[in-house]
Parts: structure tokens; sequence; C-alpha cells
């Protein structure tokens, strides 16, 4: 079956990170988070650029290859809150 996100999914990213005798909560100690954060990154919940570069040198790949879809332009955003028409109440 092919999967249409050419990203790695978590449980790969797990798989490796057992296979590198690294755990969630090592990687949310080393860059000062919550271990839901970690986890919440590699269940690609939420975006951290801090916590997927220590995940990748962890497990010993690079992050453009763990998750090509948001490195292939660049590097993720910051998109911020999404545009909304301002309406003004009165």
């Amino acid at each position: 079956m092919k999967r249409k996100n050419m990203d790695m999914s978590p449980t790969e990213i797990r798989v490796e990170m057992l296979r590198h005798d690294v755990n969630q909560a090592a990687i949310a100690r080393k860059v000062g988070v919550s271990k839901t954060t970690v986890m919440r990154v590699i269940d690609n919940l939420t975006v951290s650029k801090k916590v997927r570069e220590a995940i990748a040198e962890a497990i010993g790949i690079s992050v453009e290859r763990i998750w090509p879809s948001t490195y292939l332009h660049g590097g993720p955003r910051n998109p911020g809150r999404p545009a909304k028409e301002f309406r003004r109440r009165n």
C-alpha cells in the first residue's frame, strides 16, 4: 500500500528511537519541553523545529528525510492564526 505522505510514519520514528535506545522523555529533557510535546511532534499533531531536530540527531537521520513534505519548500512555516475576515462588532 502506497502512502500519500512521504514522511516517516509515527511508528517508523518510534521504531528508530527504540533502535537507538532513545525515548521521548530524553528528547523532552534535552530541548526543555514536555513528553507530550515530543509525542505530538512525532504524531504530526504539531510542529516544533527544535524537537524535530533533536529527534533527527538522536536517531541519526536528517530532518529532511524524516519529514520531507515539510522541508521540500524550505522548512516549516509559522502560519499563525488562520486568516479570517475582520468584522467589527457594534
